[in-house]
């Protein structure tokens, strides 16, 4: 009865700390064509969270009119926060932003279309821009800087790094999108079939540092974080996610020469361990039950809290 009740103060206190915002701009919109927003968890401390949702995109008219209506249209209620990663840094006195999916374009685009008459907006990159504006000096003083998202939220750090650069050494969480050299080099053979009708729709006026080079340099990598002189990620890629392309030995050899690299990261068989995630396998850790699961006596949460804070294990590499 007393875990109970200790768990429903937590969550009254989560709810009284958080608010909505609109966002500014008037080309911060949502597909159906409402002004974004996004939710604040107030701290007490001057650590920085800002986590970026996923769920997916539509890359063709199809894809966009069978996407529910959460994914068009602007968050009203706090609730939508409430992953597990975004409960524990609010627990643990961090200001938290979580930015809410609603363009589906990967938080990237800067275009509209017209479906079935109406027209919907890709806007996802003034979404990010206007959060980035308003909290500019936030992040700017910051005494711990954290950028993270799952899924497309984690290929909008790729997809965004030349906002991210501009702070002093920031960490980033890249959940179930990492581009390992092997999956990278297979996707930069997809340039024919449905591939250019993809591209315009999805990134038809992509932000400039991606404009002369194939789209996949502009994902979360460990040559893009290089060239931008990121070097503080922490990334979480399964072998059984649907999005690793290629021979599984060499996605396993870069997968270990990334941790390596950034002493940092997590990657476990999923499919062999029947471990689902929100697909199957083992895609998205942070915002599900496997945040918290116990890998040889270290869970996720333990290894992130671990890097962030500069002391015990930061990775667990264990993918065979």
């Amino acid at each position: 009865m007393r875990k109970f009740l200790s768990i429903l103060f937590l969550l009254f206190c989560f709810s009284l700390n958080a608010k909505i915002i609109e966002t500014k701009s008037p080309k911060a919109l949502c597909s159906n064509g409402e002004q974004a927003t996004f939710t604040f968890f107030e701290g007490k401390s001057n650590n920085w969270l800002m986590y970026i949702q996923g769920g997916g995109v539509a890359a063709n008219e199809d894809q966009y009119r069978s996407r529910n209506d959460g994914l068009k249209s602007p968050a009203v209620s706090p609730d939508r926060g409430k992953t597990h990663m975004v409960e524990d840094f609010v627990q643990n006195d961090f200001n938290v932003l979580f930015v809410p999916y609603c363009s589906n374009d990967i938080h990237q685009g800067t275009h509209t279309h017209i479906i079935d008459g109406k027209e919907v907006y890709y806007h996802g990159r003034y979404i990010i821009e206007d959060i980035f504006e308003q909290f500019d000096n936030k992040f700017a003083n910051a005494d711990k800087l954290v950028f993270a998202g799952y899924s497309a939220g984690s290929l909008a750090l790729g997809l965004n790094v030349d906002l991210i650069k501009k702070y002093n050494n920031p960490y980033l969480i890249a959940d179930s999108w990492w581009l390992d050299t092997e999956s990278h080099n297979v996707r930069l053979q997809w340039n024919e079939g449905p591939w250019p009708k993809i591209v315009k729709f999805l990134y038809n006026d992509r932000v400039d540092y991606c404009k002369d080079s194939h789209w996949s340099n502009c994902f979360p990598s460990r040559s893009l974080f290089e060239r931008n002189n990121l070097n503080k990620i922490f990334f979480i890629w399964n072998i059984g996610d649907p999005y690793i392309k290629g021979d599984l030995n060499k996605v396993r050899q870069s997968i270990t020469e990334d941790s390596n690299f950034y002493n940092a990261g997590f990657s476990i068989n999923a499919e062999k361990r029947k471990l689902k995630g929100n697909v199957e396998w083992g895609h998205v850790m942070t915002a599900t039950d496997l945040y918290y699961e116990k890998f040889d006596g270290n869970s996720l949460q333990d290894l992130i809290w671990n890097w962030i804070n500069g002391s015990g294990p930061t990775k667990y590499i264990n993918n065979n």
